[in-house]
């Protein structure tokens, strides 16, 4: 649930709880506390002068006193006779008991009982039930037999209550809308503070959570990551912070990595530019100081110094090669094209260097066709790198190469093998001789035996095109090289 809709929740719930339970709770303290004032209110609802609800109370007392345990000469009203002779009382109603003629209890006053026998005669003495009126006297009569008793509860009013009807109905209202305000109050208050603290605790809960992940990373721990499942506006934000971490651990990284090469390239160029260089200043120094005295001797420095300078030159075009394609901003120009075609025509352009060096090239692959996106340029300085290696590594006066063409994967990877008949490649630096400015020979003593980026760039290159590489020792070194293949359109149709 959001946190839009929680507090929605919580506003609606702040005002519907206190009223149900407001209603639940005032709905039984009528049916408990409050029977006989209920009733009252009632009948005083129905009859605003108030003489059918004394006529239901007087009746009511009578069946207490039908029900109550007592003697002739020994009466005493229950609670409920006192309460409801009270609620007479309040009424303008005054109550007197007889029987047998002879009275029992009485509150009426003798002006009252006076005025009610000239208003009912003899029948206030005979009459079984009778109600009579006459003007602001009222007369209400019950009698019933208890055992061989004859037992009355005469009531009169005079008009004159100790409360008036209105008074007593005002009054009564007043209690019961002090007793819903306070349950109500009371509702509100409990429901304000519960619904408080269940919004409190869906925002300070994720909060807790992003100041626990800001401590981590301003402490260097890049790792942590804030598990907030919740679907709320929360759990975007720690999503979205989650996604900032892994976006700063990878430009750290990025950093760290650019700063490691960096590193090695210092080293790496500085070691490889200056030995040629100190072979250079020591042919220039032979022959400004006269050692070199005849011509040939100095032809042979010039010559030599021209190999040096050669060797400075192929370096500073590998760096820049490898600075290219190390740049996040390069794209390589890739069109479809077919590898084995690519390969049979880079063989041919290159037959005379080939010669030269004494390599002979054989190309092998079970299919006609290998379909694949490739940016050709780039693809040629990835060859003229790895036959460079070839020759530059060989023990023998000649070198042959293998070159194997492969699908794989169900024909959606093309598996190129570039094997020579070198020496290999020790086991441990199989693994290394990608890495730039990377060689075998660990004296590094001439710079002519490599740069140590030629590899390097393949890598790179290979990388470009969404392929891997990896080397082996198969009776000399072989590169694998896998690259994605091109789907190839058919005009099969199938059903």
């Amino acid at each position: 649930m959001t946190l839009k809709r929680k507090i929605q929740l919580s506003n609606l719930l702040m005002v519907l709880i206190p009223i149900v339970i407001s209603c639940v709770g005032i709905f039984l303290i009528a049916k408990t506390s409050m029977g006989s004032y209920w009733n009252t209110l009632e009948a005083m609802y129905i009859n605003e002068n108030g003489l059918q609800s004394a006529q239901s109370l007087i009746y009511t007392y009578k069946m207490e006193l039908w029900e109550n345990n007592w003697d002739s000469r020994e009466f005493l009203p229950n609670r409920e006779m006192t309460n409801l002779e009270r609620t007479l009382a309040d009424m303008g109603y005054f109550i007197q008991v007889k029987m047998n003629g002879e009275v029992l209890y009485s509150s009426i006053q003798e002006s009252d009982m006076r005025a009610a026998e000239a208003l009912a005669g003899d029948a206030l003495y005979t009459a079984k039930s009778l109600t009579a009126c006459e003007g602001e006297l009222t007369v209400i009569k019950y009698t019933f037999y208890r055992e061989d008793n004859i037992c009355s509860v005469i009531a009169v009013s005079n008009g004159t209550p100790d409360h008036s009807t209105g008074t007593f109905l005002r009054d009564y209202i007043l209690r019961y809308l002090a007793v819903m305000a306070v349950i109500f109050f009371v509702m509100v208050e409990l429901v304000n503070l519960a619904l408080s603290r269940w919004i409190s605790n869906s925002v300070l809960g994720p909060l807790n959570h992003l100041s626990a992940g800001a401590r981590e990373i301003r402490n260097g721990n890049l790792d942590y990551e804030i598990r907030y499942e919740k679907r709320d506006e929360f759990g975007e934000v720690c999503r979205d912070f989650n996604e900032m971490r892994g976006y700063l651990k990878q430009s750290v990284e990025q950093r760290q990595e650019f700063e490691r090469r960096r590193q090695d390239l210092i080293t790496g160029v500085s070691h490889d530019l200056r030995t040629p260089l100190t072979s250079i200043k020591g042919y220039l120094e032979g022959i400004l100081e006269g050692i070199a005295e005849t011509p040939e001797k100095q032809t042979r420095y010039l010559n030599a110094i021209r190999v040096r300078a050669g060797d400075l030159e192929r370096l500073v075009d590998s760096l820049s090669v490898y600075s290219r394609l190390g740049n996040r901003a390069f794209a390589y120009q890739r069109n479809p094209g077919d590898m084995r075609e690519f390969l049979e025509r880079y063989v041919e352009s290159s037959r005379e260097p080939l010669r030269r060096d004494r390599v002979t090239v054989r190309i092998c692959g079970e299919s006609e066709t290998y379909p694949v996106m490739m940016d050709e340029d780039e693809w040629r300085r990835v060859f003229d790198n790895l036959f460079a290696n070839t020759v530059r590594y060989r023990k023998k006066q000649a070198s042959a190469v293998t070159i194997q063409l492969e699908k794989k994967d169900g024909q959606t990877e093309l598996e190129l093998t570039f094997a020579d008949d070198g020496p290999g490649v020790p086991g441990e630096s199989l693994g290394r001789i990608f890495d730039q400015f990377y060689r075998t020979d660990e004296a590094r003593t001439h710079a002519g035996n490599g740069s140590g980026i030629g590899l390097a760039i393949v890598r790179e290159i290979v990388k470009g095109h969404g392929g891997r590489v990896r080397a082996e020792n198969q009776n000399g070194l072989a590169i694998i090289m896998t690259i994605p293949m091109q789907a190839q359109e058919t005009d099969e149709i199938f059903l």
